[in-house]
């Protein structure tokens, strides 16, 4: 929920209503940096080992970012922003899992694509839109690829992250903008609502917990719980990563036709200081050690990153 406070005697932008999350990295961009990291395990064809020096990339993306924005409206006594990367899967994974449920897909039902007036009727602030199309992998023919993920905050404008690159900023967007990126003939278009924020979802009255951060979603040892019996073998050793090192890296994988690793890359999640609110607006900024190149390495994990 947003700080700033009122004063008729001041102009005031959309920015100012928005949560503080959004305030603090509007505009801005994320340079990302990478450090290596001793004894993580590769899992690439042929070059399987449990000890091998590995890169670690921080940077953020759209659904590390969208996630975020998310878990800080439901957990309102944060004020730290988490830099997380997930691969495709795991976001997929959080976003359509429990506690979410489904608005619209133009895979089954295009009507909200096709009319304004419904659309902004039907949607409300902090519903979220995943843009996806689908592939053929190895064991199965149609695949999900998760390509975007923004967040609603009023009638067809959205808050995204628009992209993973250095150059792409936090921005508005509008309507248009994201049809002109994600063309509805070539994604599939899906809109997404926390269950307690939906006063008609079938599973509001149920138990729920609060959106987990990034840590423990993202996080190598999450990505394990939900493989089959042959990957968990095949990535048996991320289970035997220190529960600390764990929740601290993501990591994506590419496979060959036959199953085995093609390629991966291990990203970094951390937790920066909280945000800052400027004393007089009550608007937010990021903390200054949010621009210091060295802090915003991903340091700390042990030399032996399984004990």
């Amino acid at each position: 929920k947003s700080r700033v406070t009122w004063d008729s005697n001041r102009e005031y932008t959309l920015l100012d209503f928005l949560p503080p999350i959004m305030q603090a990295t509007s505009g801005k961009h994320f340079r990302s940096t990478r450090s290596k990291q001793k004894n993580l395990p590769s899992f690439v064809n042929e070059k399987q080992k449990q000890y091998a020096e590995q890169e670690v990339l921080l940077t953020n993306n759209c659904w590390g970012f969208a996630w975020e924005v998310l878990y800080q409206a439901d957990n309102p006594d944060t004020s730290a922003m988490t830099v997380s990367t997930a691969d495709p899967t795991s976001a997929w994974r959080a976003f359509t899992g429990p506690g979410f449920d489904l608005i619209q897909s133009t895979l089954t039902k295009p009507n909200l694509l096709k009319d304004q007036k419904l659309r902004n009727r039907k949607l409300q602030a902090g519903d979220v839109l995943l843009l996806w199309h689908t592939i053929a992998s190895s064991t199965n023919p149609n695949k999900v690829f998760l390509d975007h993920v923004v967040t609603c905050i009023d009638d067809d404008l959205y808050f995204e992250k628009s992209g993973s690159g250095d150059t792409v900023p936090y921005r508005i967007n509008t309507w248009e903008g994201v049809t002109k990126n994600f063309p509805p003939s070539v994604f599939n278009w899906e809109w997404r609502r926390l269950v307690r924020r939906n006063r008609l979802s079938p599973s509001v009255w149920q138990p729920f917990l609060r959106v987990k951060p990034a840590t423990e979603v993202f996080g190598v040892d999450s990505r394990v719980s939900y493989l089959n019996s042959r990957d968990r073998e095949l990535f048996s050793w991320l289970s035997k990563l220190n529960p600390s090192v764990a929740k601290r890296l993501s990591l994506t994988t590419s496979r060959n036709p036959d199953g085995t690793i093609e390629t991966q890359a291990y990203t970094g999640i951390l937790v920066l200081e909280d945000l800052v609110f400027d004393e007089e607006s009550g608007r937010a900024m990021l903390p200054e050690s949010s621009f210091d190149e060295e802090f915003m390495k991903l340091q700390g994990l042990p030399s032996n990153p399984y004990e």
